[in-house]
């Protein structure tokens, strides 16, 4: 679990050495801990077309504009303080969604400067373990996904929601992360080493691997119909592109998040390493001494950095 293209995909840069202020610098930028209003855990972050907005413990909800973090929402959408565990974004970086603990969902509206309430949808209060969104604002579909693998489908009309009825597409596993293309492809990873695919919106699904992976998948990127990249345990990057899949060790600890586009790509460990894809392919780059876990890492555009998250209220962000 976890902006296209201006959302989730290309990172790019090289790190060099922490210095005594406390950020990693090189020619090209440095990566800088940013001030926020929060100790809790962050979950994820996604870059709209406002600034970038960050979720995680208690159901905070923070936004970063003009250069500076501060609070949207306190305790999530329905003000319960349910943990926020994934967050994504419309393809045209206006709406916001997050989803969590005992049902929790919502919605904000990042130029309206206003949050919607969506908690139990289907009258489900599953804890969702990840979100994935497809679509313009006011008419995206939504994807939500339980830690027992059922997936819920839904889609918007103006205000309102519709939902279908829910798919498993996994046998039991824990799904890890879902995502989708601009063309609504969907694929998800479970903690058993499988990536499923759905070509249909979500309605059936099937499974394109990974055999002999062996490792817990933590996260998936999905670039093109039929292209994907998952990561997970023991540094291992995995990239289906259609037909086969390879394989790449970047590392040795678990990699916690991933974010792609066609030609690049970043990826982090919760300890604080970072790697970097490009047309040579993955590379590692020194480490980041976070001092806490890092959960999840989003792309930067023209208005924000490249930002990574993590325990503690753990923000990086790389500035040049």
């Amino acid at each position: 679990m976890s902006d296209r293209p201006s959302r989730r995909r290309v990172l790019a840069g090289a790190l060099a050495s922490l210095g005594a202020a406390g950020c990693l610098s090189d020619p090209d930028g440095r990566w800088v801990r940013a001030d926020v209003p929060t100790d809790a855990t962050l979950h994820g972050v996604v870059a709209t077309r406002e600034g970038a907005y960050a979720v995680g413990e208690d159901g905070i909800v923070l936004a970063r504009a003009d250069g500076g973090w501060s609070v949207r929402l306190p305790s999530g959408p329905a003000g319960a303080r349910n943990e926020l565990r994934s967050v994504d974004v419309t393809d045209n970086g206006r709406t916001v969604w997050f989803a969590g603990d005992s049902g929790a969902l919502g919605a904000y509206d990042v130029v309206a400067d206003r949050a919607v309430d969506f908690t139990a949808p289907n009258g489900l209060t599953s804890s969702w373990e990840a979100i994935a969104v497809g679509g313009l604002s006011g008419s995206e579909r939504l994807f939500l996904v339980n830690s027992s693998g059922f997936v819920l489908r839904g889609r918007r009309d103006g205000t309102a929601l519709e939902w279908a009825g829910a798919t498993e597409p996994t046998t039991g596993s824990s799904v890890a992360a879902l995502d989708v293309t601009p063309l609504e492809y969907a694929y998800l990873c479970d903690t058993d080493g499988g990536v499923y695919e759905s070509d249909d919106g979500g309605e059936t699904w099937r499974r394109l691997g990974v055999e002999g992976a062996s490792v817990t998948f933590h996260d998936a990127a999905a670039v093109d119909p039929g292209h994907v990249s998952v990561v997970g345990g023991n540094g291992v990057i995995y990239r289906y592109d259609g037909g086969t899949w390879s394989r790449t060790v970047v590392g040795q600890q678990p990699l916690t998040s991933i974010v792609r586009d066609r030609y690049d790509g970043l990826a982090v460990s919760a300890a604080g390493g970072v790697y970097e894809r490009s047309f040579d392919g993955w590379e590692e780059l020194e480490a980041i001494d976070a001092g806490n876990d890092l959960r999840a890492v989003t792309l930067g555009t023209s208005r924000t950095p490249r930002i990574t998250v993590g325990e503690s209220g753990t923000v990086l962000e790389r500035r040049f």
